[in-house]
């Protein structure tokens, strides 16, 4: 039996085709002793190429990264707990809004700080995130007075 199955692939080859099991795309392969050989060739890759494998894609330093950690927190706790009941929640989300609609300069991680040193405008950031808590609000209240017309 097995040796049918060879004896089947080797007239394959014989008439130019490939075994089932191996992916032909219709040029012709070269020979092992070259495929083998292709293995120790030199690597065409670029020193910069290969350490930016292991380089950081945003970068930042130490205490950028921090800051955007303490944005990124803000932001959260803002979004998240926006229609919370549970009184910690609703306190994380009034913490949050607070600092962020605060424009005091005074201290390093101030939200108008933080946003500078980062690159983004603080008003335009500002303004967005009370906007969409406005919507969301909106949006919660017509879900709201639908529920009572049902009733």
């Amino acid at each position: 039996m097995v040796e049918k199955k060879l004896a089947r692939v080797h007239e394959s080859r014989l008439r130019g085709r490939s075994p089932f099991w191996v992916k032909n795309n219709g040029q012709p392969r070269a020979p092992i002793e070259e495929r083998a050989l292709s293995v120790f060739q030199p690597d065409i890759l670029i020193e910069h190429q290969y350490q930016s494998t292991y380089r950081r894609r945003f970068h930042l330093d130490p205490e950028r990264v921090l800051m955007l950690a303490v944005l990124q927190d803000a932001v959260v706790c803002f979004q998240d707990n926006v229609k919370a009941t549970c009184k910690r929640k609703q306190t994380m989300h009034l913490d949050a809004a607070e600092w962020i609609t605060n424009d005091d300069r005074s201290y390093p991680f101030s939200f108008e700080n933080i946003c500078e040193a980062l690159g983004f405008d603080a008003g335009y950031m500002r303004q967005g995130l009370l906007r969409w808590k406005e919507a969301v609000l909106e949006n919660r209240g017509e879900k709201e007075s639908k529920k009572s017309w049902a009733n």
